[in-house]
């Protein structure tokens, strides 16, 4: 990189850290190491949706550009950070620039993307994983939000965050889940009734997720969806089991929201939480909790999301947590002024929660089948992941 194209790199640390994009791969010299993220952390797309990368990928590039600050052979060069000018890579690299010097450097999103900000092109937005036209654009000062956000909330520590078993469970032949709100609402896909799956593949049944869901400390699951499995299967193994249906694709009714959140805030352990492909019913709803009980803007709230569970939350149901925000808020504020009664200890909450999972079995009219993105998701995380190598790494314990 020539010295009139140092001009126009970020400067994030003087005379130290810098990003840029480039046209040409560079050469290292004596005075600057350069180092490039585009072809090893790399998004894995539904559809058309390109980003962000995973907490996975924002853990591994913040260790990554640490390492690089503290190698003895670089101390006293310029490190920079570079792309290429294709539009999508741009924006992830970005990104993630900006995400370590939220992490790592405790700027505020605002301050960490300011001078991207003056840039030319624009980064481009992301969007959803539907397979539609999307009106919802996502901008990378929304996710550094969310990330902010969830370690404001302790949900993210760069120096605890378990990045093995995150990669191990959030496999879809390990479970499928990850946590959002981290020791109350992990999302994961529905499990199958079977050892395969209607295509063949292998997957996870009730039982298996049963060991799993107990070192978690998940006493409850919810379902979204419609009836694949027998929730007894559940139940047996002193898991209670709520269900909650409401179409595929869709936003979820104020009854269908009311109880969602009742069950989950009346059970005083964790709540594991699916959908057809847990993506869309599912993080809505967590989405309308994380809102209620820690004022966690909407924009914020899908980029953070996505960041921990790519390809969550669609369509509609973007905008729709958007428009919920001030009454989430509200009811939050609310919440957070009662005064509850001495009586209101765990066993009084256990009561009400297995008294309500009684009365959410599936209707009748619920049960005929929701054809619709659940499948369709599926079956693209399916063909990425088998296309992709195989870990190297094992696991160590439940989800982080």
């Amino acid at each position: 990189m020539t010295e009139r194209e140092l001009t126009e790199a970020v400067e994030v640390i003087p005379d130290r850290l810098y990003w840029v994009a480039l046209h040409l791969l560079p050469k290292n010299t004596l005075k600057s190491h350069y180092f490039s993220i585009d072809t090893e952390l790399v998004y894995e797309p539904f559809f058309a949706d390109f980003g962000p990368l995973n907490l996975s990928m924002v853990y591994r590039f913040c260790k990554l550009v640490e390492a690089k600050l503290l190698d003895p052979s670089l101390a006293d060069k310029r490190i920079i950070h570079y792309c290429s000018h294709l539009p999508k890579k741009r924006a992830n690299a970005a990104c993630l620039m900006c995400a370590y010097q939220v992490v790592s450097m405790g700027k505020s999103p605002e301050v960490a993307f300011e001078p991207f900000g003056a840039l030319f092109p624009p980064f481009l937005p992301y969007r959803d994983a539907s397979c539609g036209a999307c009106a919802f654009q996502l901008s990378i000062v929304d996710c550094l939000r969310g990330l902010h956000e969830s370690m404001r909330h302790l949900w993210f520590d760069v120096n605890r965050f378990d990045v093995e078993s995150y990669q191990f469970f959030e496999r879809v032949e390990n479970g499928d889940m990850n946590w959002i709100i981290p020791d109350k609402l992990l999302a994961f896909a529905g499990p199958c009734p079977t050892p395969t799956d209607a295509d063949g593949f292998p997957a996870l049944m009730p039982e298996d997720y049963v060991p799993i869901f107990r070192e978690a400390g998940i006493g409850l699951v919810v379902r979204l969806n419609k009836k694949q499995y027998d929730r007894q299967r559940f139940i047996d193994h002193n898991i209670k089991h709520a269900d909650l249906y409401f179409l595929d694709g869709s936003c979820p009714s104020r009854d269908i929201i009311s109880k969602f959140l009742h069950i989950t805030e009346s059970e005083p352990g964790a709540v594991a939480v699916h959908c057809k492909a847990g993506l869309g019913r599912t993080g809505t709803l967590i989405g309308l909790y994380a809102m209620k009980h820690y004022q966690f803007p909407a924009r914020a709230f899908i980029g953070w999301n996505r960041i921990c569970r790519p390809g969550s939350i669609l369509g509609p149901q973007q905008q729709f947590l958007v428009d919920m925000q001030n009454d989430m808020f509200q009811a939050g504020a609310a919440l957070r002024r009662i005064q509850y009664p001495p009586s209101f200890n765990g066993d009084f909450a256990q009561n009400l929660v297995s008294q309500q999972m009684e009365r959410l079995s599936l209707r009748q009219a619920e049960q005929y089948k929701d054809a619709g993105q659940g499948e369709r998701l599926i079956s693209a995380k399916r063909s990425v992941r088998a296309a992709a190598p195989p870990l190297s790494m094992t696991h160590g314990g439940p989800p982080p």
